[in-house]
């Protein structure tokens, strides 16, 4: 599916859905992307990055239906930005908190996505070729 076109006046809400949850699935993964490997990393660079990204999912979740993926976008949002001064143990538990928060989306999204493609109306296809040619021999 194409994400690139922005026009969507003449979208039908399956095509917008799609690309919705498309974006979204991307979006995720640069969320992964962005949280290091080693919770003390979590830089105040890097919890915004976060915070900007989540906010970008959660905001557009819930008019397309998806509720639960609003909220632990908000979540996350919100837990970057209390990242702060803190201590190393608080890191490290901000840190598995961000991890377990992003996996969860990543559950979501993926599962709405692929709940979506089921529903997608296959293209036309005309009837004859649906109907087995015979030869003759």
């Amino acid at each position: 599916m194409n994400t690139g076109d922005t026009s969507t006046s003449q979208m039908s809400r399956q095509a917008l859905t799609l690309r919705f949850l498309s974006r979204a699935r991307e979006d995720v993964g640069q969320l992964r992307t962005c949280l290091p490997i080693e919770p003390l990393a979590l830089e105040p660079d890097v919890l915004a990055n976060l915070a900007r990204i989540a906010h970008k999912i959660g905001s557009t979740a819930e008019p397309f239906g998806y509720p639960e993926i609003s909220v632990i976008a908000g979540a996350v949002e919100l837990l970057a930005h209390d990242g702060g001064k803190r201590t190393a143990r608080e890191r490290i538990e901000l840190g598995m908190r961000l991890q377990e928060k992003v996996a969860a989306l990543e559950i979501y999204v993926e599962h709405a996505l692929a709940e979506a493609e089921l529903l997608e109306t296959p293209a036309q296809v005309p009837v004859a070729s649906g109907v087995p040619i015979f030869r003759r021999r």
